[in-house]
């Protein structure tokens, strides 16, 4: 069901063409992918807002863009724009993984197929993947992502062509983290971008993934992610997401995980970026004693909105997930936290904590908060809360009172908001670039006004 005529034809339209002029050579199984992908879209269409899970978030102006696809950066292009893009203290990591407008780019990429790398590791993109006939890339593509009517996750299976694909076999810990950087070259065009990224970890295997996705502040496309992570039986990953796109971008994303017993997942998400962003992110704890902890942060002005969904499904005994999810927002931004925890038939001993905190520094922001458990066991420890507020007036006073200025105090306050959420993060390296990101947002630089 489409909001309007003109919603089909936006977003499926270049199907035929991309089949003719890129995809004549793909396999017949991810031939099949695509199709499903496409016919499931076109059958659900966009979501609108009687949809108890889109409530809150309208994305009927998808419908009135005509996207397109991008076309490659030449080689000096690509160069001039990761210089601007990027300066040495940005580098994150030796093992990085770039995509220019969706395409991954070899020349800017550093280290993925070095002889440093650990034996049976491989970090490439999943364009070549695909064309190596990598055996993992087809038991596993499209194998998690299945959320019920779900048309953005059909949309991207509709559109697989690249991405990163991860390999991390038994008993191996990758050292350095894996940055995966996507960036938009921004033009007048709208665009469409669909990455895909596939990351398997074997038993006991850790790897620490970086999803970055940057734009620059100018021209409108819409990045649909999706990334599907299996973890092996007593695997771990640690998993970053920075969100800083453009801020006429739509970003919508997905992270299905799939862990197996004694698996630990964590999510670390930030959005600073984009007129509006959904990020979904979907556990499965389907082998006893896994761990699942989600970080989550954004910080918002304007008319900026950001939707945080997250679903976590506790299919057996003995496993825990804890949510931390904090809000900046200013202006007349809009927030939203949906958080799911479903405790199934069996899953005794069942720990899971769930919060939300939200700030507003504006009397026109809005945050809305919908914290959920549903709960079928009876042998559980669950508990969940959301609040809404401004700065603390108390906290305010004290600050005052030791000589330090009004919006200097604000701003203190503020960053230490959000610290609540970034201290949780275990990588290191991350920090002096959130801690300059979340000093230059207009959010924090404002705060001092009343």
């Amino acid at each position: 069901m489409f909001e309007n005529g003109t919603a089909k034809p936006s977003l499926t339209r270049h199907i035929d063409r991309l089949k003719k002029e890129r995809w004549q050579l793909s396999p017949p199984w991810l031939s099949s992918i695509r199709e499903r992908g496409r016919q499931r879209f076109e059958k659900w269409g966009l979501p609108h807002t009687r949809r108890e899970e889109w409530k809150y978030t309208d994305v009927s102006a998808l419908s009135g863009q005509a996207f397109s696809p991008p076309t490659p950066l030449d080689l000096p292009a690509q160069k001039a724009l990761y210089r601007t893009t990027f300066d040495a203290g940005q580098e994150l990591s030796p093992l990085r993984l770039v995509f220019i407008n969706g395409f991954y780019t070899p020349y800017l990429s550093h280290g993925p197929h070095g002889e440093s790398l650990p034996p049976g590791v491989e970090i490439l993109s999943l364009r070549e993947a695909l064309k190596g006939g990598h055996p993992g890339v087809k038991a596993h593509l499209s194998a998690y992502a299945q959320d019920k009517e779900s048309s953005f996750l059909a949309l991207n299976d509709a559109y697989i062509e690249d991405g990163a694909f991860i390999y991390i076999p038994e008993n191996t810990r990758l050292e350095h983290p894996v940055h995966l950087i996507y960036i938009d070259a921004g033009k007048e065009t709208p665009t469409l971008l669909f990455p895909r990224n596939l990351i398997i970890l074997e038993p006991k295997a850790s790897v620490t993934i970086i999803e970055d996705y940057i734009g620059h502040d100018r021209g409108v496309y819409f990045t649909d992610a999706v990334s599907e992570i299996l973890i092996g039986k007593n695997a771990e990953v640690d998993h970053y997401k920075l969100q800083r796109e453009s801020k006429e971008a739509f970003h919508i994303a997905y992270i299905q995980v799939q862990q197996e017993a004694g698996s630990r997942f964590t999510s670390n998400s930030v959005t600073f970026g984009g007129k509006l962003t959904r990020n979904n992110i979907h556990s499965r704890l389907s082998g006893s004693g896994s761990s699942c902890v989600l970080n989550g942060l954004y910080m918002i002005s304007g008319r900026q909105h950001v939707d945080n969904h997250t679903r976590v499904d506790h299919l057996t005994p003995g496993c825990s997930s804890e949510e931390v999810y904090h809000g900046i927002l200013d202006d007349e931004s809009h927030g939203v936290f949906n958080g799911k925890i479903y405790v199934h038939p069996g899953a005794q001993k069942t720990n899971s904590q769930q919060t939300s905190r939200s700030l507003l520094l504006s009397k026109n922001a809005v945050s809305d908060a919908k914290p959920q458990l549903e709960i079928f066991a009876d042998d559980v420890k669950c508990s969940h809360g959301a609040t809404v507020g401004r700065i603390d007036e108390n906290a305010l006073y004290y600050l005052r009172t030791r000589g330090v200025s009004a919006p200097e105090a604000r701003k203190i306050l503020t960053l230490a908001f959000a610290r609540r959420v970034t201290d949780r993060f275990r990588l290191q390296a991350l920090r002096p670039e959130l801690e300059k990101l979340l000093t230059q947002k207009p959010a924090a630089r404002r705060v001092g006004r009343v």
